[in-house]
């Protein structure tokens, strides 16, 4: 923390930590919070014992404890840096020329938000039924000691406050201007504020926004943040065509021009070879049966865009394998992007919160058609019909569980059973791991 450049190169560090196997180039994308989803059906033996054992909302074994610790302590290890950054940062703002400590300061209170937000979505209690639970630990500021376990309602209250200064340090993000800029040639000179997309920009600061005040049963702030975001939609996330998702040579199964924030991971490809490959056998791989797909997907499922691209049948199997992540062999820029925060949940979004029907209907309807998906056209549908989309929209993105959570769903769909799972606090509220109970 030197120079401009050393701020640069410390808030990139923390974007590509934010890849690792422990947060969401693992557990909080494709592995652990899918497992607690029911998206999968593990085999109960070998290596996949303690993946069925998880699956089957057993926090008490070695693996399920040391799993958990890994994406505390990695998590809050990055708050850590984040902390330090905005410290020194504060000390040193004649080292910034322009607006870069604004961007630079406004971008990380984003990521301390973002993260001590998903920590708590995993951690924290149901909010729905418990707004005072005791939750996690809210830190602001680089220590060593531990930090009080806060109340749910006001770690959400940190969350939002963080939130909000990072949307007045952007104000004059180059985004709200000039678009995603997704040219190629972004350099770490001139061009570093280039692919925007790829940071926490001022829209994606609005749509954590809307993803946070939604949580926080904020409704109209929930709207009033999705609107914001969407009001651009057009012009600088358009949506995805169906050629271009279909496309032989270099599908686009992430849908990659309506994502408002994503992540660059070099190795998005790994995900697919250790999980999803048709490469495994079926006892090693993480598996989705047909009869789960079925019954999300229903019976026009090759019209959905989704299920066209990302579900193929593999010679040797009796299942269809998860392609969404496997290797394009293209330099497209998409090749290598973990989904963080896509437009069609600030859709969502304003379906669940509108004032009247027809914006509702207006709403989800404009996402179903850009997915291959039959309109709806009576507001009784609307409840079933988000859940369904929650369910298919963000496979292997770690979204669908905090739904259910949000929701505080008495049951949910279940790959392990086929059938419906029983649901309760003690399944969506994981323990806090021992590492920091240990010393309370």
């Amino acid at each position: 923390f030197t120079s401009e450049e050393g701020f640069r190169q410390g808030l990139n560090g923390v974007y590509v930590e934010l890849c690792s196997s422990n947060l969401y180039g693992g557990d909080l994308q494709v592995g652990t919070v899918e497992v607690l989803a029911q998206r999968y059906k593990f085999a109960n033996y070998g290596t996949m014992q303690n993946l069925n054992s998880l699956g089957q909302f057993d926090y008490t074994t070695d693996y399920s404890k040391s799993n958990f610790a890994g994406i505390w302590e990695k998590g809050y290890a990055l708050i850590a840096n984040v902390n330090t950054l905005l410290k020194n940062a504060d000390e040193k703002k004649n080292l910034f020329t322009g607006d870069q400590y604004n961007w630079i300061t406004g971008e990380a209170y984003a990521l301390r938000a973002m993260l001590h937000f998903d920590l708590f979505r995993l951690f924290g209690p149901v909010y729905k039924t418990n707004k005072e639970g005791r939750a996690i630990p809210y830190n602001k500021e680089f220590v060593l000691s531990g930090t009080d376990l806060l109340p749910a309602s006001e770690v959400l209250e940190y969350v939002i406050d963080d939130l909000k200064e990072a949307e007045r340090r952007l104000a004059n993000d180059p985004i709200i201007e000039q678009g995603p800029l997704l040219e190629e040639g972004a350099t770490e000179g001139e061009n570093f504020w280039h692919y925007r997309t790829f940071r926490l920009n001022y829209y994606a600061v609005k749509a954590l926004q809307a993803r946070v005040y939604l949580y926080a049963e904020m409704f109209s702030e929930a709207l009033a943040a999705a609107r914001e975001v969407v009001a651009v939609q057009e012009q600088y996330f358009p949506f995805t065509t169906k050629s271009q998702v279909t496309d032989g040579q270099k599908p686009d199964r992430i849908f990659s021009s309506e994502l408002v924030f994503a992540l660059q991971y070099p190795n998005r490809d790994k995900i697919f070879t250790d999980y999803f490959t048709p490469d495994l056998k079926d006892d090693q791989m993480w598996l989705t049966p047909s009869t789960y797909l079925e019954k999300i997907f229903g019976t026009l499922a090759l019209n959905d865009w989704r299920y066209e691209s990302n579900w193929k049948v593999a010679s040797g199997h009796t299942n269809r394998c998860f392609y969404k992540y496997s290797d394009l062999e293209t330099d497209a820029y998409y090749a290598d992007l973990l989904p963080m925060i896509r437009m069609s949940e600030m859709y969502y979004i304003i379906a669940e919160t509108a004032e009247n029907e027809t914006d509702a209907l207006e709403s989800i309807n404009l996402v179903l058609d850009n997915r291959g998906v039959e309109l709806l056209t009576s507001a009784s549908q609307l409840e079933s019909t988000l859940l369904n989309e929650y369910q298919k929209e963000f496979w292997g993105e770690g979204q669908l569980f905090f739904y259910y959570k949000r929701m505080n769903r008495s049951s949910i769909l279940s790959a392990f059973s086929g059938g419906n799972v029983e649901m309760n606090d003690t399944k969506y509220v994981l323990p806090l791991p021992q590492s920091e109970t240990d010393f309370r």
